[in-house]
């Protein structure tokens, strides 16, 4: 099979049950992942479900945020999980315990006093545990947010504004690292390669760019969508970038070339959420699309 014919036969799943009764009952607006797929968090308003994909039960319920969640997005530890909401709070979370790791309160506060702790439990330099608040002065508010990465290697958590701009954090010091102007319109989605070099980011104006995350240097635009991107993801060899959206198509872009490899119709429309999963040989990797229905494609 040619590299431009696969990822076009798919197999329909069933996601969990719970998740379909609350996506049915319009209680769900973002979904991620675990990297290793054995996980589906679900936000909507005030909660984070966590199913098992195995056995397709709940496994966790992340209780703290008072309005809806705007971005979700697990480290690769397969356990931290931060999220983004309309009360202005950005929160860590450990979705094995259920506890939450940090929180950040109020329109005016730090982005980065969400950062309390790393993802490995271990209290950042910058936080203040009398005050609940990073010694950090910024003013970007966690309302915004409406996509969120982990890096790789577990440093840093980018965030994607309804401003148009990507802001890069340093997770053991808390501090901002970079804002660069990328999109115009919303950053809807983000992905870093898998190794950490290239992050690439989907947005409201139809594009999905590519970044040399450290110097802030746009490697590419591709332009093949008609409208908003709003999923991403590298295949585990980093030699393919998917992205999805509002138009009925999955888009397949060649990493090394910078160009378009191919185009694979996205059964029931809008293009959800986007991951690769299995071995980093090419030949064993699988391309999983969800639908806003809750459809699960896997393709191969």
């Amino acid at each position: 099979m040619n590299s431009t014919e696969r990822f076009h036969n798919f197999t329909q799943v069933e996601l969990p049950q719970g998740f379909k009764e609350r996506l049915n009952r319009k209680q769900v607006a973002e979904i991620t992942f675990s990297p290793n797929g054995s996980r589906l968090a679900a936000g909507g308003a005030e909660r984070i479900w966590v199913y098992d994909l195995a056995s397709g039960e709940q496994s966790t319920v992340l209780s703290g945020h008072t309005d809806k969640i705007r971005a979700i997005a697990f480290a690769l530890d397969n356990r931290t999980l931060a999220s983004a909401s309309e009360d202005s709070t950005l929160r860590l979370w450990d979705a094995d315990t259920a506890n939450e790791i940090a929180t950040l309160a109020g329109e005016s506060s730090s982005l980065v006093s969400a950062l309390a702790s790393s993802p490995d439990g271990v209290p950042l330099t910058a936080w203040n545990e009398e005050t609940a608040l990073m010694l950090s002065g910024s003013t970007a508010d966690p309302a915004r947010i409406r996509a969120l990465a982990f890096s790789s290697d577990g440093n840093t958590l980018v965030s994607g504004g309804v401003d148009g701009k990507i802001r890069v954090w340093e997770l053991e010091t808390g501090r901002q690292l970079s804002s660069i102007a990328a999109h115009d319109g919303l950053v809807l989605a983000l992905a870093f390669s898998p190794d950490g070099k290239l992050l690439a980011s989907g947005g409201s104006d139809a594009t999905v760019r590519l970044w040399e995350l450290d110097s802030k240097h746009l490697l590419s635009t591709f332009t093949a969508h008609s409208d908003s991107v709003n999923a991403l993801a590298f295949s585990l060899d980093g030699k393919i970038l998917a992205s999805g959206g509002r138009d009925p198509e999955i888009r397949l872009w060649n990493v090394g070339a910078m160009g378009l490899m191919s185009t694979i119709p996205a059964q029931a429309g809008f293009v959800w959420e986007l991951a690769f999963w299995g071995s980093d040989q090419d030949d064993k990797q699988q391309l999983i699309s969800v639908s806003r229905d809750g459809v699960l494609f896997v393709r191969e």
